[in-house]
C-alpha cells in the first residue's frame, strides 16, 4: 500500500439533532451486541491508519461522549471537539471539525466520515488515504459504488478553508461539484450510502453484528 504522506485526520460529524429518529437518537441506538452506534463507527475508524481521529459532538454531547468510549481501549480513543453552533446545521460540525484539523500544520488531509454509517471498515478508510499519497495533488478521493459517490470523503489540506464556508446541512456538498473532476476515485461496497436516519432503519441495525 502507498505510503501516505504527512498525516490524515478522521473527523467524525455527531452533533445533529437526530430528529427522523426522534425520540430515539440515533447514534445511542444498539446494535445486537449492545454496542452504541456510534461506538460501532469509532470501533472501525480508529482501527484505520487515520490519525488524529476527531468527534464533533453538539446535540447530547455528554451521552455522545460516553457511548462513543464504549468498548474502545485508551490508545485508540478520540479527541472530542463540541461544535458550539451545532444547530445551524451539519455544515457547522463539519467546521468545527476542519478548524481542529487546521489547528495542525502535519495534518495534509482529513477524511470525513458520519457517525451513522457504521458499516464503513477500516480498509476503505486505508484504502482512500492510500490513493490519496498516490495522487500528490489532488484535491481530494472519492468513494464510489456502482457509479454513484457516497461517504465518506477524504479531502486534502488546501480545501480546509472553503470546508468552513458551508452554510446549514449542505456539508460540503457545495465543493463536490467544483472539485469531482479532480477527485481520484476508490472502488467500494454499498456501505458508502448505508446510513441508519429512520425508525424502520433502526430497527435493522439493532439486527446487525450478532455474534461479534
Amino acid at each position: 500500500m502507498t505510503a501516505v504522506p504527512g498525516r490524515i485526520a478522521a473527523i467524525v460529524l455527531a452533533g445533529g439533532t437526530s430528529s427522523r429518529t426522534a425520540p430515539a437518537h440515533k447514534l445511542l441506538a444498539p446494535d445486537a451486541t449492545g454496542l452504541p452506534m456510534i461506538a460501532r463507527t469509532l470501533r472501525a475508524v480508529t482501527a484505520s491508519r487515520a490519525d488524529p481521529v476527531f468527534i464533533v459532538l453538539g446535540h447530547r454531547a455528554a451521552e455522545i461522549r460516553q457511548a462513543a468510549l464504549r468498548g474502545l481501549p485508551p490508545n485508540r480513543r478520540p479527541r472530542f471537539i463540541t461544535a458550539p453552533d451545532h444547530a445551524h446545521g451539519l455544515s457547522r460540525t463539519l467546521a468545527a471539525g476542519v478548524r481542529a484539523a487546521m489547528d495542525d500544520p502535519t495534518i495534509t488531509g482529513a477524511l470525513i466520515c458520519l457517525g451513522d454509517m457504521p458499516l464503513i471498515g477500516p480498509l476503505l478508510l486505508d484504502t482512500m488515504m492510500a490513493s490519496f499519497g498516490a495522487h500528490p495533488g489532488c484535491p481530494g478521493v472519492l468513494a464510489m459504488h456502482e457509479g454513484r459517490r457516497g461517504n465518506p470523503v477524504l479531502w486534502g489540506r488546501a480545501v480546509f478553508p472553503a470546508l468552513l464556508a458551508g452554510r446549514g446541512d449542505s456539508g460540503a456538498r457545495h465543493l463536490l461539484a467544483q472539485h469531482a473532476p479532480a477527485m481520484p476515485r476508490v472502488a467500494a461496497g454499498a456501505e458508502i450510502a448505508a446510513d441508519f436516519d429512520t425508525p424502520e432503519r433502526l430497527a435493522e441495525f439493532s439486527r446487525l453484528f450478532a455474534g461479534s
